[in-house]
Formats: structure tokens, sequence, C-alpha cells
């Protein structure tokens, strides 16, 4: 009887080892935190509070409390510990730069990372080693991980990635065969770009497959990015055997720029789910400090992370990694009481997050494959969402991957972002949707490559600009109405000056660049588009670009910045700028040196840059005397016809220029309006869900003070409370509300009384939820 009793237990045992939980993975019910590191508060407790999955927590007291659990791999660094110290092994399983000499990875905001070697996707002693890895964890009963490095696409060049290339390129019927000697034309190096992409999904879909063998359900995400490798890879699967290769996406920065309610996640999460099948996005988005001493991860006041938490919520996403950093930790270890009461809300959530179908008025169309062209259709999406989040229009974000005539008609209008390389089904969807009445706008770049990157030759009439047009003008195509914006439509001028300095380091050390700069109505945010901007070229020819001093824009008198930059090698030479891009306004710049920086002194020991050396960077500078000032360097571009402005405070003048830009095909008649003072901070996520429509109410109106020492700030800045907001909402096919419950974190759910077709929040805070009951149409 025992040995049968003992039998049907372990039985029990296989049964639950091999249980496929692949549908917990799902937009809505994954509500995941970085549990440790928040003191006083047990597992079980934050089971209660809603959450059903953590990061780091031993699997069987994570199983105990009900929770699963997640570990962490890192995709394409090898750290010699984990091997005893054996660098033969090491190195045989690294990259190979084309010179031959093994690659080492780099990363500004991790300096400890160059201990590591880089590793090799296509390399099949990694390749095992991997999967290894991720067979054990299944076995230790781990329920997914986080694979760290997902979008680092290696230039590699060992025998194993020539032999994959030969391969890649044969099937493309290429005839550059040789990794080492590709053409340097546009068409090679689109194909090497797409060939390191897929070659990464081909190692995710391998150690995920691997993993689910054992443990069927087994969930990964990697790291990414708001770069195209990281669009391309959640639009596309892999040309491997291994189908899907990510259960999630976690972005390592989803805002434009700061934290929020400055910026906004919103976007970049709603992108990240248009462009996948039913990945879950989630964020990972910093607060970054500027201060005297250069650039540095902080912490946040509560009213920031309880609007970061909404955002994610109200997508159906995932926080990761406590919106921390370096030397921070768990930023979410400051706000646990806050936490609980988000996630709470979060959970009461779930049938309708879970079942969440995004309406809207009008449609934007992504082109990921475009997107590895240039970067303009993510600021063009910026400025287009931004002004739509404003002005209470309804958007869905579509992918031009799989995109069809009926899903356009959804939306009453739709506008087209940059379409470079957009594929013939993409284009043939859109000519049938304007064929039948819909309303299109093209905005960004027409279409000009194939799909084996080659130029086309001819392109159907709609998708040909007018040429010469200076504002949004239209044609008829096979009579109906198609609009066009104007080629420079989101193009930002390019001014400033870069000097080239020579820095001849022998051993690695810290260096800084440092100046003052004036602006006068700089339109924008902040960040490396008006900053002193430093490319670094180490000893042996690799690049460390972007290393950026930024300056506030707006209207400031004289403003210092400095950052402080570590390599990990020696330098060899920098070219510096004085750099304002993409902004309208102003800028003046002055007093700026770069060199050693001695950490004792807190000063440049040595300015390597000359006063009379300055070149001109895109249409370049002006001297311009300032009596009692001294010679400065002078910036000035008119304001930008498209503008991406910061959330917290009005931007009537960004908002109006991005409307009218797209006006043809804005809708006729509104389905939301809020009313009532600072209202147009706040943004109305609205959604279909299985039993009617959520309305998703999230409030950027802020008062920042980054003028303040990092601990000021956290305790100084605040929401500032929206009273008495008017939400009038015209449901889909005429159907009536029947009810309306109110969700808000940290309170009951209660009910709400509508007026017709609208409904009173007395106050909204950082979010509010509200839960519409639908009935038939009237």
């Amino acid at each position: 009887m025992r040995v049968a009793l003992i039998a049907i237990v372990m039985l029990s045992c296989a049964v639950a080892v091999a249980q496929d939980f692949g549908d917990f993975w799902q937009r809505g019910q994954v509500r995941e935190l970085l549990a440790r590191g928040i003191e006083g508060v047990t597992l079980a407790e934050w089971a209660d509070a809603g959450v059903n999955c953590v990061m780091g927590i031993p699997p069987a007291e994570a199983h105990a409390a009900g929770l699963k659990t997640r570990t962490w791999f890192t995709m394409t660094a090898i750290n010699p510990r984990s091997f005893g110290g054996d660098l033969d092994r090491v190195r045989s399983m690294a990259a190979i730069g084309k010179d031959g000499t093994v690659r080492r990875p780099y990363d500004p905001l991790f300096p400890s990372v160059s201990e590591l070697y880089t590793a090799c996707v296509n390399n099949p002693l990694w390749r095992e080693y991997a999967a290894g890895r991720f067979r054990t964890m299944a076995e230790e009963q781990w329920d997914g991980c986080h694979i760290d490095y997902a979008s680092h696409y290696e230039q590699c060049y060992c025998e194993h990635c020539q032999a994959a290339w030969s391969e890649f390129a044969r099937g493309r019927g290429l005839e550059a065969t040789d990794l080492l000697a590709l053409p340097d034309d546009f068409a090679s190096r689109m194909h090497e770009r797409e060939f390191r992409i897929l070659r990464v999904m081909d190692f995710l879909g391998m150690i995920r497959h691997a993993a689910r063998e054992i443990r069927p359900g087994f969930a990964t995400d990697g790291t990414w990015h708001q770069d195209s490798g990281s669009t391309y890879q959640w639009a596309y699967e892999s040309d491997g055997a291994f189908g899907e290769h990510f259960d999630m996406m976690c972005i390592e920065g989803t805002t434009w720029g700061a934290f929020p309610p400055q910026s906004q996640q919103v976007l970049w999460l709603k992108l990240a789910h248009a462009l996948s099948d039913h990945q879950v996005a989630m964020s990972v988005t910093y607060h970054l400090i500027t201060d005297d001493n250069g650039r540095h991860h902080g912490r946040m006041a509560p009213d920031r992370t309880a609007v970061a938490l909404a955002e994610i919520m109200s997508q159906g996403a995932v926080s990761w990694l406590g919106l921390g950093g370096p030397s921070t930790g768990s930023l979410l270890r400051e706000h646990a009481d806050l936490v609980k009461d988000t996630y709470a809300t979060w959970a009461a959530l779930e049938p309708e997050l879970a079942s969440r179908r995004e309406i809207g008025q009008v449609g934007i169309v992504f082109s990921p494959r475009s997107f590895l062209t240039g970067g303009g259709s993510r600021k063009q999406l910026y400025a287009i969402g931004q002004a739509l989040m404003r002005s209470h229009i309804p958007f869905v974000i579509h992918s031009d991957v799989g995109l069809t005539a009926e899903r356009l008609a959804e939306c009453e209008g739709t506008v087209v972002l940059d379409a470079a390389a957009m594929p013939d089904a993409a284009m043939a969807a859109i000519e049938a949707h304007v064929a039948s009445g819909g309303r299109a706008l093209f905005l960004g770049a027409m279409p000009r490559y194939a799909e084996d990157w080659s130029e086309r030759e001819t392109l159907p009439e709609l998708f040909v600009r007018p040429e010469g047009i200076e504002e949004v003008s239209s044609l008829q195509i096979g009579g109906h109405e198609v609009w066009y914006a104007p080629a420079d439509v989101t193009s930002g001028v390019a001014l400033g000056a870069v000097q080239r300095v020579e820095v001849g380091q022998q051993q690695p050390s810290l260096l800084a660049i440092e100046g003052e700069s004036r602006a006068l109505n700089v339109s924008g945010t902040r960040g490396g588009d008006y900053s002193l901007y430093v490319d670094i070229t180490h000893d042996d020819g690799t690049p460390l670009w972007g290393q950026v001093a930024t300056f506030t824009p707006g209207t400031h008198e004289w403003e210092f910045s400095r950052y402080i930059i570590e390599t990990e090698k020696p330098v060899r030479s920098a070219n510096v700028h004085l750099l304002f891009r993409n902004h309208g306004g102003t800028a003046w710049f002055r007093k700026v040196k770069f060199g050693p920086w001695d950490p004792e002194t807190e000063q440049i020991t040595q300015n390597l840059l000359s006063d009379g050396e300055w070149e001109p960077y895109g249409s370049g500078y002006e001297v311009e005397e300032i009596a009692g000032e001294g010679p400065t360097i002078r910036a000035s571009a008119a304001p930008e016809a498209l503008g991406v402005a910061d959330m917290h405070q009005p931007a009537v003048d960004t908002t109006e220029a991005a409307l009218n830009a797209i006006s043809p095909v804005l809708p006729r008649e509104r389905m939301l309006e809020l009313r009532g003072e600072g209202a147009e901070q706040v943004y109305c996520d609205a959604s279909l869900t299985d039993g009617g429509m959520l309305l998703q109410l999230i409030n950027y109106g802020a008062e920042l003070h980054p003028e303040l020492p990092e601990l000021e700030q956290q305790q100084a800045e605040r929401l500032i409370p929206v009273r008495d907001l008017r939400v009038t909402f015209r449901p889909p096919d005429g159907r009536t509300v029947t009810g309306l419950t109110l969700h808000v974190p940290g309170q009951e759910p209660r009910t709400l009384t509508a007026t017709g077709d609208s409904f009173v929040l007395p106050r909204l805070d950082a979010y509010a939820a509200v839960v519409v009951a639908l009935g038939p149409a009237r």
C-alpha cells in the first residue's frame, strides 16, 4: 500500500512538473514584482496584494506562496568565474573582431561588465552551454528567465559566423557569401543587419525550446530598447527551427526622455503590443538625475512612482526590476504601501485588462522594417501619439506586418509613418483601404526599398508624394482623396560645432565634458539633441558614442552641465560636439571643457579643447559677442514643424502643430471629451472588454524640480490633482451605458452615476479606471 501511495505521489509530482502553464503569460494577467529588497513584506503578503510572479526568489519559496518565479541569464556576456577562470575555454566561445581579437563588452551604466567576454550566438560551444543552463533552470522548477543583452547584435567574424552568413546569403540568393569581404553598399549593410538580428532570434528560440522541453510554459523575455533591432524582433518570427523566441518584452527605456510624468511610457508599450502577436511588454524605465557629477540613477518621488506603475498597468504590461538601477536597487522598496495598493487594483481589474481590445478613431501604421533604415518613425510616433493623448482622441497603432484593409477600416483615419521598406502586402492593404473609401495621410518617407533591399523601380500612384509641397496636400487616387505631409515635416535641423581632439591615453582613466548653455524658447524635451555630446574612439579603434552632458529646454540663463566619462579601454581621440539638433529656438554655449577628470578635486585637469578650432556641425553655428560675457557659440533654428514636448505641463503650440499636420484624418465627431482645469494633462485610454468598456485615466500634470538635489527632488515633486473632471464618451455602435464602477488604488471600488453620456470624477490623482457595463444599442 505504501509503495503504491509513493508511486501515486511521484506520478502527481511528475504531472505537475510537466504541466503547461504557458497561458499564464498573457497581457493583463502577469503582475511581476522584484520583491527581494523590499523589507517588511512577506511573499504571502505580496500574493495577497495581487502579485503573482517574482524575480530571483528560489522556486520552492515562491511556489509555496502561490507565485511564479523567474531567474536571469546574460546572452552575450561570459563571466570567467562561471568557468573556474579557464580563459582558454572562455575565449573558445567568445566573439571575434574583424581584426582577429577577442571581443569584450562595455556598458556605461554597468562598467563592471568590462570584466566579462562577449559571447558569440553562433558558436556551438556557447549554444550548447546556454541550452544546458536553460535545461537546468527548468529542472530546478524555475518558471522563466530574463535574458539580458537580447538586442546586442555583435559584429563577430569567427568561423561560425562566417559559415552562418554564407548559408544565409546563399538562401537569399546573394553573391556576397564571404562575411569578411562584404561590399559597402546599402543593400549589403541591411542584409548583414537582418542576419545579425535573425541569428540572435534563433539563439533565443533555441534556449527557450531547451527549457520548454522539460518544463512546458517556461517563459523568456529579453532586454530590448527603443531601437530598430528590438522592434524587428517583436514583429518577425525567427527563420530557424524554433518558432517563437520570447514570451515577454523587457524594454529598457520606454519614454521619450525623462521619467514620467515629464515623459510617458504608454506609446512604446502600445507599440510593443502592436508589433508582437500576444507577448507581454515589460518596462524597466530608469529615473536618471543630472547634477554636477553627471548623470546617474536617482530616487523618485511617490507620485512619480504612482504614474509610472499606472501606465504599465493600463497597458496590461509588466513592471520589471522595480524601476531602479545601479547603486539604487529597486526603487519600489521605498514605496511598499503604494505598490501594494497599485497591485491590488491591478488584480481587481484583471478580467478587463486581460480581455482588453484597443479601439481608436485614428490608426497609426508603424513599419519595423522601415525603422531599420532610419530613426524618423520614432519621433513621428511620439509627436503624433502625444498630441492625440493630450487631445483625448483614441488611437490604435498598427504593425505593417500582417496588415489588412479590414484592420485599417476599424479607425476613421490612418496616419502612415515612415514606409521606406514597407512590404508589398502592407502596401496592398493600404491601397485596398483607400479604394474602399478609407482616409489615409502619409507622414514619413514613402516606400523606396523592395523586400530584397534593392531600390524599387516603380511605385503605385498612391505611394508617390507630390513634389515640392510645403504643406499638407492631397491627390485624387482612383476617385478617392489621399493626403501627404511635406517630406521634411518631421526632420529636424542639425546645428552646432564640432572639434576633434587627440587624447592619447596609455591606460583607461576618467574623462569629463562640461560647459554652460543659455536658452531662448528652445522646444522639445531634455536629451542628447541639446547637449555637449562626445563620441569616443578607443586605442583599438572601437567606438563609444553618445557621452552627453544635457541642458534644459525652454528659456533660461546660463546653466552648467557636466558628464563623467568612464571607459574600459585607453582613449585615442574624441569628437566633441556642441549639439543643437531637432529643436526649435536659440541656444548659446560657452566655457566648454573636455579632458582628464580628477575625482578628488572634482575638476578637469587639462582642457584638451581649443577656442579657435571649432568646425561647423550640420548647418553650423554663429559666434556672438555678448557684452560682459565674451564670445559664445550660438545656434538658432525655426520652430519645429513636429516636436515632442514634456507631458507634465501644457504644450499648446506643439499639440496644435501635430494635429494640424494630420487634420484631414482626424475624427469628425469625438468619441471622448474631457473637461476641467488640468484636463489637457490627462490621458484617457479607451478599450473594449468582454464585459463592456474600460476607461483608464492617467494624470501627468505635475510640479517637478530638476534644479534641486536628488533627495530634495524626491520630497518636493508632486502631482497636481485634477478636480471635477467631466468625462463624456460615446460607446461604439450606439450601445448604452448600464453601469459605471470606479477603481482607484488604495480605495474600495464604488459606483459612479452617469448623466447622459458623461460622468464626473471629483478628484483624479495619478490613476483611475472606470469599468463600463454596456447594454444594447439605443
